[in-house]
């Protein structure tokens, strides 16, 4: 399907896309995060901060990291995490079904991220890849414990 250029609209903040986790025995999720794409302006000022930042630190070190090297390597690792870490919680809205010691929910921040993603590393790969696709995700079984996304309009988010 072709597209004028004219036609062609800014994405929307107005859509969340609710990126699930873990379900109840009847399939229902349990644990979830509502979070912005990549088109939305948080996720692009938090990635235009990110290049500002390391075009600012590669001037102060005078050199490329050496990536060949095991020193090199594990920092383009770290630096990549830290990346994916602060588009992240930029995009984040909502953390659903993560409670403190004292049932307090936990707020969507940087924190309570980095405390889901240290014991489950895997969802943080799975949250940036819902937020970086520009297709919109559906379930795609009704099956107890599949994991979906799913974009949902921001004023169906009291669940």
């Amino acid at each position: 399907m072709e597209m004028e250029l004219k036609d062609l609209k800014p994405s929307s903040n107005e859509d969340l896309i609710k990126v699930e986790f873990e379900f109840d025995e009847d399939g229902n999720p349990t644990r979830w995060f509502r979070v912005l794409g990549a088109n939305s302006d948080e996720y692009q000022e938090a990635e235009r901060a990110w290049r500002v930042k390391n075009v600012q630190k590669a001037a102060r070190r005078g050199r490329a990291i050496e990536a060949a090297t095991q020193t090199g390597a594990q920092e383009l690792v770290l630096q990549t995490e830290k990346r994916e870490l602060a588009l992240i919680t930029a995009c984040l809205k909502e953390v659903h079904g993560f409670f403190f010691v004292n049932g307090d929910p936990c707020p969507a921040n940087e924190a309570t991220l980095k405390t889901i993603f240290k014991a489950r590393p895997q969802w943080r790969f799975k949250t940036l890849q819902a937020i970086e696709s520009e297709q919109v995700f559906t379930s795609s079984s009704s099956a107890p414990g599949v994991p979906s996304t799913e974009k949902v309009p921001q004023s169906q988010t009291a669940d």
